[in-house]
């Protein structure tokens, strides 16, 4: 009679909603609710690795090459053209490293906007509309007829720049499961090798050349170099259009309260790596991270500042300063180096018979000879910068397979330090252009992986609503070190040529050391 009873009271319970309302306003009958309502929500991290991997994480790594071709090209082609620019916009050793400093100028002012954007408006959308302005943009640098426009237009480029490469590297974290997510982002860097490689090759091609087409009555002349940047600027207008074929961060979705939406995402990307109907998917429910309206339009605006300011405040800020203080410290000596050696290599010449000291040692002035004579340049010359692109291979696929079972601070501060010894070592051993190759190579290799090491622990010190903001500090605080070294580096110069790679190897080594402080977050998953 006590069970009877029970069951009477309990078949009371669930008809007091009648069926048709349930079927009214979601669409499912009584039944099907009450089963739904026995399955367990999933988090992010169940529901990604319940994708699987296959044809859509390797289209993604596909799509991802231009965006990081596009990161070289944006930041790197102007170093190339000095050779041939040098004489037709009288450019001084100083202006140089101007040039090369202003496009991370527009990187640094734009950081904290498009964190912002990112972290309230979406991933995708950034991506797309960014990549397409920095290609534009990049066209009109490569219209320049005079160092002024040069240097507004790439200002503007890196402006616009900054905020969708910051998102690509949270998005590419985004879309994989926690295993592979820190061995993605060090095999995604092969990217950068493979750009460092082929720009020089590019700029070969093209720079080599005696091209020159006067427009308007000579008021408008067209040169090799501007062929070359013009080239290099249809790289980040095939990203944004590549773009449009993917889909938003279904991380981001779910931290906007779009659990919908997310779940259709996870659906097709499970579709496409088992091959397998979408219906197929075992995950039904997502956690509630935030509730939808919470998460669109205004209310997102809205809520952005609140939101973004844990990372202004303990625990996260004193892990923000440090990683950005080393951060910064790579970037010191990796991009001074990288965006010096092109014209580093056309001073030295690919004889093999000057050193590197003898190549620098000859003060600069600021004036400069009306009988302007361009340094020429071969073959062999862009082939050096080739094979320094290329050297960062093997340190990428090392620092791959050792980075889950060594720790990401492990290798970080190994690169760091290896990196400070082998550029205190370079005035020493530097002579010839072999041995300046060997050296170079060793050094961007190391610093490289030192980089891309942050990047991922970056990426894993901070929740979903705080990361692209964080990645956008981080990134900002990187160039604040690139700008800094492109131009003290020229400077140093003037007293030698010990000082600037002193004062390189100190930095990275600072860097490798810190690099003990930051915290262990190797197979950390995603908040």
């Amino acid at each position: 009679m006590v069970n009877s009873k029970t069951d009477v009271e309990a078949q009371a319970g669930r008809e007091e909603i009648p069926h048709d309302h349930l079927y009214k306003v979601t669409g499912l009958s009584s039944s099907n609710l009450e089963k739904l309502a026995q399955e367990p929500e999933a988090d992010f991290e169940t529901a990604i690795a319940a994708t699987g991997y296959g044809r859509f994480n390797i289209a993604l790594m596909l799509c991802t090459l231009p965006a990081f071709w596009s990161a070289v090209s944006v930041t790197s082609s102007t170093s190339y053209i000095f050779t041939r620019a040098q004489c037709d916009m009288q450019l001084r050793l100083l202006d140089m490293g101007t040039v090369n400093a202003i496009t991370y100028g527009g990187m640094i002012s734009s950081a904290m906007v498009w964190g912002f954007l990112s972290d309230t408006l979406g991933r995708r959308r950034i991506l797309i509309w960014g990549f397409l302005g920095a290609g534009l943009t990049e066209i009109s640098a490569a219209m320049s007829q005079s160092f002024t426009m040069l240097l507004i237009t790439r200002f503007m480029s890196g402006f616009l720049f900054n905020g969708p490469f910051a998102v690509l590297i949270s998005y590419l974290a985004e879309l994989h499961r926690t295993e592979l997510r820190a061995r993605v982002i060090l095999l995604t860097s092969l990217f950068y090798t493979f750009a460092n490689t082929t720009l020089p090759l590019l700029a070969w091609a093209i720079l080599t050349q005696d091209w020159e087409f006067a427009l308007f009555g000579n008021k408008f002349v067209i040169h090799s170099w501007n062929l070359f940047l013009l080239a290099t600027a249809l790289v980040p207008l095939i990203t944004g259009i590549t773009f449009v074929v993917l889909p938003e961060s279904p991380k981001f979705l779910m931290s906007r309260g779009r659990n919908e939406e997310a779940l259709k995402v996870f659906r097709s990307i499970y579709a496409l790596n088992s091959r397998q109907p979408a219906e197929n998917y075992t995950i039904t429910r997502l956690v509630e991270e935030k509730s939808e309206q919470q998460g669109r339009g205004m209310e997102a605006l809205k809520g952005g500042c609140a939101q973004l300011a844990p990372l202004f405040k303990p625990p996260h800020i004193m892990w923000l300063v440090l990683i950005c203080f080393i951060h910064s410290g790579c970037m010191f000596g990796s991009n001074t180096l990288r965006l010096w050696y092109p014209q580093l290599a056309a001073m030295i010449g690919s004889d093999g018979t000057v050193s590197l000291c003898s190549a620098i040692a000859p003060p600069t002035t600021d004036a400069v000879d009306e009988a302007c004579t361009p340094i020429k340049t071969d073959m062999l010359t862009y082939l050096q910068s080739a094979i320094v692109g290329a050297g960062s291979v093997l340190t990428y696929g090392i620092g791959g397979a050792l980075v889950n079972s060594c720790g990401k601070k492990l290798v970080a501060a190994t690169c760091g330090l290896i990196s400070a010894v082998v550029v205190v070592l370079m005035p020493l051993i530097g002579d010839g252009a072999f041995a300046v190759v060997a050296m170079m190579t060793a050094a961007l290799a190391f610093t490289s992986l030192l980089g891309a090491s942050l990047s991922s622990i970056c990426v894993d010190l901070f929740p979903t609503s705080l990361r692209v903001m964080a990645l956008a500090t981080f990134l900002m605080t990187g160039r604040l070190g690139t700008v800094s070294g492109t131009v003290i580096f020229p400077a140093l110069i003037d007293y030698g040529c010990w000082p600037p790679f002193i004062t390189i190897a100190l930095v990275l080594g600072v860097c490798g050391i810190a690099c003990f402080l930051v915290p262990n977050t190797t197979l950390k998953k995603l908040e």
